[in-house]
């Protein structure tokens, strides 16, 4: 909303007019263009600026309502815009239909009364419509009248006072006439086809062209229906896995992967065969046209890195591709389904043919922000100095329509700007459609499809596009389809061919490369076998130790226990010798005493008891006789009787004496015996412990458990020996044989080396950067020849199509030049549109346009319609821009710097935080802090990582070989912005050739000017060292085209391109208007007001301005201004240090 187009300032040179009191009007008698003849089919038509305003005030409102930001400086926007347009045709009458209403003045004048809110899109289309029923009213005039009275319905014819009162409606709508100046009318008039000259519809020259489209697309977001790359896109940065990331500088293994013969395309631009693309550039195409579906990814593109060669190979792969499988159809006419589409433009019936889906999907749109970037490439694709000197003979014998490529080349005659003659370039084949605005189609369309000679023996006698196929209509072509598509095969053929030989090769790298880690792996295997040798002797060794120190132990516990036991023997021995002669003592004692005793007693008891028995024998032999006994009563018989028994008891008991007697000598035996044996063991120990004593106590056998530990100890330790002897052994063995496998495969590569060149990774690919990134792999001059002859082929075999179909294609190309005019209906089938854009994408591969043009062109598609959108200089392109694009395509490619320029936005950055907070959008989204680079670089998996203000950030794929500048450019930047990311490659030849033609010029140097005499940012004093040098150039002879004269600021700008008048040819501007440009020799005035040095902060804030500056020059740079004062900014202090300085020259 706050992001208006600008309006051309007065001139009349450019019929820019402004609208004065009593002056005729441009389509009055009175002006000057009545004068002027158009050639047949031209006409006038006049866009009519209502209000025009400074961009500055609107800014200054926004800085007011939102608070001024502290950290901008010389932000403000140049330029002017208009509250209001319309058209007028040159009968002077309005093209209803045509009024546009600024957003950014009614905005301007709606945030003074409310702060911004998410309804404001809304209440401003009310507010255009209000404005368009207010206009009608003011230019009808008769057109109801006309109507009653049965003539056709006209406006009137409009006058000075007509547009006061249109101004004045305008004004009253957007409310904003107290803040903003916009009593001026100014008309740019344009000469234009006549049959275009009453289109009315399709043109906004006041407001964002990317508005409406971000309402469309976020409706089908909201909707689910947004597409994978999109989708992909708006992810949010916390969703993205970080630890996926491949740094290019460091994984070199997955580099070799990405670029393996597999994954180069088989198409390749005709350069110079031994022009190869360098290696991330190859990583670059390899990656995107081997996305697994549909997808984003980012290029990170440094100054002078080739992003435009890398693009091309893309190109030219993708185009291959779709050959391929239009080489497997057996027909062309099966190109097509039998679906027929049908549509009127007009009273035109337009019927289309609809693609078989597996020829769809490769169509190309280059889109920028940059207007000069898209034309910069499809300009340089179809140039005839695009391809290599060797492809001239084969491009012209193929001719793809190099008639039609030239005349879209030329420069357009009727509003050519440059006061120098620009001379037209010759093309070499019609590959790239430079369209976007409206001019650039219609220009298009006429020179493309309509243009046919005025008379045969015109020297301009070639034939557009819709002749071109009438005549393929009416005759045979020269070689059948057969034949057609056998000449592509056989070129692919050749290709696959060679693909498969450097696929052998590339086999054995990787195998090299396994070897290699193997080799390391068994190295290590052999060091540790090694290393366990030596840890086996030690333990071995540790564990004899060990098992000697125990055997020691054991053996002194042995001789211990025998001291023990010989002491014990020898206690022993004594004690057997005491208790021998004590025991043979008592056993004396015993025998004399006890024993002998007891046999006296028995002796006595035995006489007793025979004395006894005696005496009783004798009694009875005094026993009375018989009759005595009869009478036993008689005192003798009681009397002899009474003795008897007594003499009978006295037997008893003397018997009894002898019993004891004899068992006290059974008992004292017995001791005696027992003692005896006690004797006599004695003596035997006494004996027994004698000899031993005599023979000596031997050692004593003992278990020492920890004698038996360590004999364990020693044989585990002996048997782990003899394994680390017998593994070192087989590592030994197999590294050997692996070494041996390398040698010969290393033998094997260096033939192959000998073929392939630098193309080959050998042993210096891993180690030398240099080495490794300044020529991609496996493209040698044979295989890059080969792939050229089949882009070549290709477009032979497209154009061989185009004659076998020529009805069908003449259909459906008749119909997108009604879209690409902008004549066909706003209402037609999109799968019918999408029909007619594939056919002219099959015709012209490349189509490039403007971010801010791209919805208005592909207004008829939906989501994922297209194959490819090639974004350039997306570090240039707001995030919001891309969104309409993106969601129309299936596989995007942004090429671009974040150390380069920034978005340029038009609203302060407090106002644009208030409106995105309002809005709810995240802060990732902020248009001044991050672009479509930046995003697609951090969803990119293969890139590296920069510093920046920080920590780093994650960029793309990235382009390191720069081929630009000379020393020292080509340090400073690379110091400033890339921390030595970028490769020198650029060579000596052309310097060397420079410093050869033009031996007086100086070298690079900083002219310190000190003055304190300044008209804002202007140093005039820098001027004069300015213009001294132009001079000296100038008396040179030099190319003033090759001088490109920069400045930082505005104010300094403004100053230098009054310049380009006396140097025709000479580029002068701010550094934001050089990016994409370059110049032999390179001046920058810094200029910079001494009394306002916040502005010298702002530009050296980030090294973004100074790396653009500098990376402009190609062989000398010379900066002036005051050294001191830029010194001591960041960035500035390394210009500084790397320039020669010198004193101002005064002559």
């Amino acid at each position: 909303m706050f992001s208006p187009q600008k309006v051309e300032e007065v001139n009349r040179e450019q019929l820019v007019f402004a609208v004065r009191p009593g002056q005729p009007l441009p389509w009055e008698p009175g002006h000057e263009l009545a004068s002027r003849s158009l050639k047949p089919g031209k006409a006038w038509r006049h866009v009519v600026y209502l209000g025009i305003y400074r961009l500055d005030e609107a800014f200054e409102i926004l800085s007011r309502v939102f608070g001024p930001d502290p950290e901008s400086y010389d932000e403000r926007p140049a330029g002017e815009s208009a509250i209001a347009a319309f058209i007028v045709g040159e009968d002077g009458r309005a093209l209803l239909g045509s009024e546009v209403l600024s957003s950014c003045a009614w905005a301007a004048g709606q945030v003074l009364r409310e702060k911004p809110a998410a309804d404001w899109v809304a209440k401003f289309e009310n507010a255009s419509s209000n404005f368009g029923a207010a206009w009608r009213e003011v230019v009808a005039g008769d057109l109801f009248a006309r109507h009653d009275e049965g003539l056709p319905p006209q406006p009137r014819v409009l006058g000075s006072d007509d547009l006061a009162e249109c101004l004045a409606t305008a004004v009253a709508v957007t409310g904003a006439g107290h803040e903003l100046s916009c009593a001026e009318i100014r008309i740019s008039s344009q000469i234009v086809d006549r049959q275009t000259a009453k289109d009315a519809g399709g043109h906004d020259f006041l407001n964002s062209l990317i508005m409406s489209d971000l309402g469309l697309v976020a409706e089908q977001v909201a909707q689910g229906n947004a597409g994978p790359a999109l989708r992909e896109y708006l992810r949010p940065d916390t969703d993205i896995r970080i630890s996926e990331r491949i740094d290019v500088r460091e994984r070199f293994a997955d580099v070799l992967a990405t670029t393996a013969p597999d994954n180069v395309a088989a198409g390749r631009w005709p350069n110079q065969p031994e022009h190869a693309l360098t290696l991330n550039q190859q990583v670059a195409v390899s990656t995107a046209l081997t996305m697994a579906g549909p997808g984003i990814m980012g290029v990170n593109g440094p100054p002078g890195t080739g992003k435009t060669t890398m693009l091309r190979d893309l190109i030219a792969g993708i185009v291959v591709e779709r050959a391929q499988r239009l080489a497997r159809i057996s027909q062309p006419k099966r190109a097509f389904t039998h679906q027929k589409l049908r549509w009127k433009t007009g009273q035109f019936n337009r019927v289309v043919s609809v693609w078989q889906p597996e020829l769809t999907g490769f169509e190309i749109v280059v889109a920028s922000s940059n207007n000069g970037a898209v034309q910069n490439v499809t300009d340089e694709i179809p140039a005839a100095n695009a391809i290599g000197r060797c492809w001239k003979e084969e491009a012209a014998a193929l001719d793809y329509f190099s008639d039609i490529a030239s005349a879209l080349l030329a420069p357009q005659p009727e509003r050519q700007r440059s006061p120098s003659p620009v001379v037209a370039a010759a093309g070499w084949a019609a590959v790239a459609a430079r369209l976007g605005n409206k001019s650039n189609r219609n220009r298009f369309v006429k020179t493309f499809w309509y243009h046919t000679p005025d008379r045969r023996d015109d020297a301009d006698s070639w034939f557009g596009m819709l002749s071109t196929l009438k005549r393929y209509e009416q005759s045979s072509p020269a070689r059948s389809w057969k034949e057609a598509v056998e000449d592509f095969r056989t070129a692919d053929a050749r290709v696959e061919t060679l693909r498969a030989a450097r696929s052998a090769v590339y086999e054995r790298v990787q195998r090299r490369a396994q070897l290699i880690q193997e080799l390391k792996i068994l190295s290590s295997a052999v060091s540790n076998a090694a290393e366990h040798i030596k840890v086996a002797y030690q333990r071995r060794d540790l564990a004899l130790s060990v098992e000697r120190e125990r055997q020691d132990e054991a053996n002194r516990i042995a001789r211990a226990r025998q001291a023990e036991d010989e002491e014990a023997t020898r206690r022993r021995r004594d004690d057997a010798e005491r208790l021998a002669s004590a025991r043979t003592a008592e056993l004396e004692r015993l025998r004399k005493g006890r024993w002998a005793g007891a046999q006296r007693a028995v002796r006595s008891a035995e006489a007793e008891v025979s004395r006894r028995r005696q005496l009783r024998a004798t009694h009875q032999e005094t026993r009375p006789g018989l009759w005595k006994r009869l009478g036993m009563f008689s005192p003798s018989v009681k009397r002899w009787a009474r003795h008897d028994s007594w003499l009978e008891g006295e037997i008893h008991a003397a018997q009894h004496e002898l019993t004891t007697a004899m068992a006290e000598l059974d008992s004292a035996q017995r001791e005696l015996d027992a003692v005896e044996r006690d004797v006599d063991a004695t003596r035997r120990e006494l004996h027994e412990a004698t000899q031993i004593l005599n023979a000596g106590v031997p050692v004593p056998h003992i278990v020492h458990k920890p004698l038996l530990a360590a004999q364990r100890d020693r044989d585990q330790a002996e048997l782990d020996l003899i394994a680390a002897v017998r593994h070192h052994a087989e590592a030994e063995a197999a590294l050997h044989t692996e070494q041996q496998r390398l040698a010969d495969l290393d033998e094997e590569l260096a033939r192959a080396t000998v073929v392939l060149g630098k193309h080959c990774p050998d042993t210096d690919w891993w180690q030398d950067r240099q080495r490794r990134e300044t020529a991609a792999l496996w493209t040698d001059p044979e295989w890059n020849t080969a792939r050229s002859e089949l882009f070549l082929a290709a477009l032979t075999l497209h154009k061989s199509f185009l004659h076998h179909a020529a009805t069908e294609m003449r259909r459906n190309l008749h119909a997108a030049m009604d879209i690409i005019s902008g004549s066909a209906p706003h209402d037609i089938p999109e799968e019918a549109a999408l029909a007619a854009w594939q056919s002219f994408f099959f015709v012209v591969p490349v189509v490039s346009t403007t971010f801010a043009s791209y919805a208005r062109l592909f207004a008829h598609l939906g989501r994922e319609a297209l194959g490819w959108l090639l974004i350039d200089e997306a570090g240039q392109a707001t995030p919001q821009n891309a969104v309409g694009a993106l969601w129309r395509t299936k596989r995007v490619v942004a090429v671009g710097d974040p150390l380069q320029l920034e978005p340029v936005t038009t609203l302060p950055f407090r106002a644009e935080q208030a409106i995105r907070k309002e809005c709810g959008a995240d802060e990732q989204w902020s248009p001044s802090r991050t672009s479509v680079q930046r995003i697609a670089d951090r969803l990119t998996v293969l890139g590296t990582w920069l510093p920046s203000d920080d920590g780093e950030t994650w960029v793309g794929v990235p382009l390191t070989v720069h081929r630009r500048c000379d020393q020292p450019m080509f340090d400073i930047v690379n110091s400033i912005a890339y921390d030595g990311l970028m490769i020198h490659s650029t060579g000596h030849t052309a310097g060397e050739k420079f410093t050869a033609t033009y031996p007086t010029l100086p070298e690079s140097k900083w002219i310190d000017v000190v003055s304190e005499n300044a008209r804002n940012h202007w140093v005039p004093d820098e001027g004069r060292q300015l213009d001294r040098i132009l001079r000296v150039l100038h008396d040179l002879d030099f190319d003033m085209s090759e001088v490109m004269v920069i400045a930082p600021f505005r104010d300094v700008a403004r100053q230098l391109s009054g310049r380009t008048k006396r140097y025709p040819g000479l580029v002068a501007g701010t550094i934001h208007t050089a990016q994409g440009k370059q110049a032999d020799i390179v001046v920058v005035v810094l200029g910079s007001d001494p009394a306002r040095p916040g502005a010298r902060r702002w530009a050296a804030s980030k090294p973004n301005l100074l790396n653009v500056a500098v990376s402009r020059a190609k062989r000398r740079l010379y900066v002036i201004g005051d050294r001191n004062a830029w010194s001591s900014q960041r960035h500035f202090e390394t210009l500084a240090a790397r320039l020669p300085h010198t004193t101002p020259i005064d002559r």
